[in-house]
């Protein structure tokens, strides 16, 4: 039995290749190429070494550009919604990065974001059962 799709919609998935993104300021020519591999129907997560040299702030709006691994692409528009640094007490648990919240999608990409979430969902569930030890039953 699968899970409801309201879970795999607000499931933060740890992807097991990254992710290319794109992110600049809202109208700025400097873009940024970075990648990700934690992505949720909300947000993403960018894994840094020193999230504080990362030229954004809480403030800013950002365009941001997210390949999916047919090379196709979805645009947003983001905003920093947490810095963890490696002395902050979540960093053991997400290691050290900024997470950025999706505040503007048009239908199209979100779309195409919740399919590809949900393709990840599956597989996962998929390769979780087919695991030695694994039972239809785990958590």
């Amino acid at each position: 039995m699968s899970a409801p799709k309201e879970n795999r919609r607000t499931a933060r998935m740890r992807l097991k290749d990254p992710m290319a993104v794109t992110i600049n300021s809202m109208g700025d020519s400097v873009a940024y190429e970075t990648s990700t591999r934690n992505l949720s129907q909300t947000g993403f997560f960018l894994e840094f070494d020193r999230p504080s040299r990362f030229p954004f702030s809480a403030a800013s709006i950002l365009e941001v550009r997210l390949q999916f691994p047919d090379q196709s692409s979805i645009f947003f528009n983001g905003k920093v919604a947490r810095v963890v640094n490696a002395d902050d007490a979540s960093a053991k648990e997400t290691g050290t990065g900024i997470g950025i919240k999706i505040v503007q999608i048009d239908a199209k990409s979100e779309n195409a974001l919740r399919a590809f979430l949900d393709r990840v969902f599956t597989e996962q569930q998929r390769n979780s059962k087919a695991e030695p030890g694994s039972s239809e039953g785990a958590a």
